[in-house]
């Protein structure tokens, strides 16, 4: 095999782990469903059904469930990684802005279009940092905090001004 080969076929399995990973959250948000049946709810922890079911480790279901949390806010990022455009590892930096963004969630979401296709051409390290500075550029401030980041970021050496 190639090194060139080896990329593609790198790039097939990335795409078919998305695909699969995508399948976990679809039976994580059934077996959810499951537990809300008017007719017949079924008492389900979906957690302990992927460890003892799934072959996951507890770390790996809780990633599941979380994981879903993110695309029930963001379904499109969810369909972009059933496709396997994306991997999961974006998923989850997508959960890690909504998290810093806070009560400013909504305002967060909007910018979801643009982050979804970034998540499809940039690596997952690239996209962390992407969707980081997004979430703090919209977390509303009065203007004080960014007055004292910026005065953090400022410090005087030999009577000259230099930024960090």
């Amino acid at each position: 095999m190639t090194i060139e080969q080896v990329r593609a076929r790198l790039s097939e399995v990335s795409s078919l782990q998305a695909k699969l990973d995508a399948e976990k959250l679809a039976l994580n948000v059934r077996m959810i469903s499951l537990m809300h049946d008017p007719v017949t709810p079924t008492f389900v922890i979906p957690e302990r059904e992927l460890v003892a079911h799934g072959g996951l480790t507890s770390r790996e279901a809780r990633e599941v469930v979380s994981r879903g949390l993110v695309t029930e806010a963001a379904p499109e990022m969810g369909a972009v990684l059933a496709s396997g455009d994306t991997t999961a590892a974006h998923v989850d930096a997508l959960g890690r802005g909504l998290k810093i963004a806070g009560a400013e969630r909504e305002a967060f979401l909007t910018h979801l279009p643009e982050l979804v296709e970034a998540s499809t051409t940039m690596t997952a390290s690239q996209f962390d940092q992407l969707v980081k500075e997004t979430a703090k550029s919209v977390v509303a401030d009065d203007g004080l905090s960014t007055f004292e980041r910026q005065k953090r970021e400022t410090f005087v050496l030999a009577g000259s001004t230099r930024l960090v």
